[in-house]
């Protein structure tokens, strides 16, 4: 708080502190001890002291125990129990001295107690240390918020810079979940003029903002590349490329990739470090695809990468994920694995979210599970998501 001066300049108010005792010779030694420094409310009754707190809000109230009617307990209760007063700090001021009370009053959210009778150079020494952690609390209180407007703000923005509405979604379902806003997971769809269908799923490392400040570079590169016409295999390489310019050593993208192409009848598949693919035949048989290369982002890349070739008809289905299904830990203190991922994938053939839901029923800590998407792409038909 500030206040004008004569010559125009702002100086800090004084801190207010509100006594609530019911001995007026308490309050004149805590007046004197205090009054030349802090601007001092009072109050003998317990009810108006509750009363002047609500609508004066203090800095701080020393408080004491024993008093007629209600207690100081009773009173530091009804404080914290209200949103408007409930940050302001209590010191207790009580002759009692008991291990018990002072116990039930740092329960009840009380900051110190003081003793009676009061010694003014201990009692200014612990007002002032309560009134600077009070504030530094509050700074950062405020700090954080300003923080979380902010980093929507960002989450926002990557968010609709990492859509486009080039996305091609025939025969595509994917599901995603994630604590976090904007996280580290992107999932990109597209077909060239020339009829191939290019899929992406991405999984940078770290969580949060960190994690996806890299999936609106991906993003562009993936729908302008496609747009025009380039072949996939380019389009990877150059993102890989322009990652390893653009980010931190410590920032890359596991990654799978598919070409599906114009007949609909073959894809090409690409790995980066990424968990294998999956996919389902129509007799129900599973064939794992093994990841080949580095993630994306860490070396440049100036050759062709490694693909293979899988068949791709109807009755036949193609399973991209990233790392969080697999690794979320059981009870057990074990890794759910890709082996109950591929049982949890039959159980439920129509619906991806079951699938996201049955692992977070089954984990030890849902809140903790990493970012999680799968992706499935039908062959030859199209399927709704």
């Amino acid at each position: 708080m500030n206040r004008a001066t004569k010559d125009g300049t702002a100086r800090p108010l004084p801190y207010r502190v509100l006594a609530i005792d019911d001995s007026p010779e308490i309050i004149d030694t805590i007046r004197a001890a205090l009054g030349s420094e802090f601007l001092l409310l009072a109050s003998v009754s317990a009810a108006t002291g509750l009363k002047l707190a609500a609508q004066h809000r203090p800095d701080l109230i020393l408080l004491d125990v024993v008093m007629p009617e209600l207690d100081g307990f009773e009173v530091c209760r009804r404080l914290k129990a209200d949103p408007c007063t409930r940050d302001i700090p209590v010191i207790f001021v009580t002759g009692m001295g008991s291990q018990g009370d002072e116990l039930e009053g740092f329960s009840l959210g009380a900051v110190d107690f003081v003793t009676k009778p009061i010694e003014p150079i201990i009692l200014q020494a612990r007002v002032r240390t309560q009134i600077e952690l009070s504030s530094v609390r509050r700074a950062l209180g405020e700090a954080n918020n300003r923080m979380a407007i902010e980093r929507e703000l960002v989450a926002q923005i990557i968010i609709s810079m990492r859509t486009d509405d080039q996305f091609f979604q025939e025969r595509l379902s994917w599901v995603s979940h994630s604590h976090d806003t904007a996280g580290g997971d992107l999932v990109l769809s597209a077909r060239r003029p020339s009829g191939d269908e290019h899929v992406l799923i991405g999984d940078f490392t770290g969580h949060g903002l960190p994690a996806a400040v890299g999936t609106p570079l991906v993003s562009h590169l993936f729908y302008s590349m496609t747009e025009a016409d380039r072949p996939l295999d380019e389009v990877l390489r150059e993102i890989n490329n322009v990652l390893v310019k653009r980010l931190p050593v410590d920032i890359f993208m596991a990654a799978a990739a598919v070409c599906i192409t114009a007949d609909a009848e073959h894809a090409k598949l690409w790995s980066f470090g990424n968990p294998d693919l999956l996919h389902r035949g129509a007799d129900g048989r599973w064939t794992q695809i093994v990841s080949t290369e580095l993630p994306m982002g860490i070396v440049p890349q100036s050759v062709p990468y490694a693909s293979c070739r899988q068949q791709l008809v109807e009755g036949e289905a193609l399973y991209l994920m990233t790392d969080g299904p697999i690794e979320a830990v059981l009870p057990s203190g074990e890794m759910l694995g890709l082996t109950r991922l591929k049982d949890a994938l039959e159980r439920h053939t129509t619906s991806l979210q079951a699938v996201i839901d049955e692992v977070l029923n089954q984990v030890a800590n849902p809140d903790e599970v990493d970012d999680m998407t799968i992706i499935r792409i039908d062959g030859g038909i199209r399927r709704s998501r």
